[in-house]
């Protein structure tokens, strides 16, 4: 089984589970008294169009739900997924139920309204096509969002770069995705954006690589083993995390006044640890650095 991101959640499947056993008990139960009890409804004075939007909401509901529940609860045997977690198949199936039972719901209205929804896109195909018009960047949008969750290219609990937004990935809607980064801030990118972006997918990569970089005047500079050592000695604390001669300290530019440095190192593979935890505590100790050599 090829690996896949999934991020803990409370168990959510479990409790649609249960829920569906108990919509399937009253809903069976409704549909019984509609169809063994029509007469006796229908002298109450409800109308016989409003049995019929019912029992197709009911049906068509029981029915959406039931595949929902068949096709995840197959998928998460077949991957064996632990309990309580969430992957990009299970959310796309769950977008896909959603706006099936949005349609339902809109056609029972229609019915309870003695409107065939049928007749009435037929007769509006030319307003229909109008909405289409209007709402076409949107119907993209959904489109796209679709198109990311099931590529599988991006998955919830990667850490991604998408233009200037770097982050994990926490979410992904049809409308967009959401993406928590470094200091926290919960970050809303429209789905079309991110199709049409370059993506830097830094969890799917074969190695864990962190990087940051820093400018130090020249004076300072001209040392540049030195400062390598010192940032690789503030970092013992997470020397465990870290493959050993994975160091790495580069000249990226040299401009007239300043030096450009890039730092990296590699993270081994499973480490708990949090890159954005590491390049503080070296960032910090590289301006701990520079204060005190421009002290002395």
């Amino acid at each position: 089984m090829n690996r896949k991101s999934i991020t803990p959640t409370i168990n959510l499947e479990r409790k649609k589970r249960i829920w569906f056993l108990v919509k399937a008990v009253i809903f069976i139960a409704a549909l019984f008294a509609i169809d063994n009890f029509r007469s006796q409804i229908l002298e109450f004075g409800i109308p016989e169009h409003y049995l019929k939007a019912l029992r197709l909401y009911l049906y068509a509901d029981l029915w959406i739900s039931f595949i929902r529940l068949a096709v995840v609860f197959y998928y998460q045997q077949k991957h064996k997924l632990s309990k309580g977690v969430k992957s990009n198949f299970i959310l796309g199936i769950n977008h896909i139920a959603n706006i099936l039972h949005t349609f339902v719901l809109i056609g029972a209205i229609l019915l309870l309204f003695k409107i065939d929804p049928i007749n009435l896109i037929t007769s509006l195909s030319i307003v229909a096509a109008a909405i289409a018009i209007l709402s076409k960047d949107y119907i993209a949008n959904m489109i796209n969002g679709m198109l990311i969750i099931f590529s599988e290219e991006v998955m919830i609990g990667d850490e991604i770069k998408i233009g200037e937004v770097k982050g994990k990935v926490v979410d992904m809607t049809l409308v967009n995705m959401h993406i928590v980064n470094d200091d926290e801030d919960l970050i809303y990118i429209p789905n079309s954006m991110v199709f049409t972006s370059q993506i830097f997918n830094y969890t799917k990569r074969a190695i864990r690589k962190v990087s940051f970089d820093f400018d130090l005047k020249n004076e300072l500079a001209t040392d540049v083993a030195t400062v390598e050592r010192h940032i690789i000695d503030v970092l013992s604390e997470y020397h465990k995390y870290i493959k050993d001669d994975s160091y790495v300290l580069r000249i990226i530019k040299i401009n007239e006044n300043f030096t450009s440095l890039k730092f990296q190192f590699v993270l081994h593979r499973h480490s708990e640890v949090r890159e954005k935890d590491i390049r503080k505590a070296a960032l910090r100790h590289v301006l701990k650095y520079i204060g005190d050599t421009k002290q002395k």
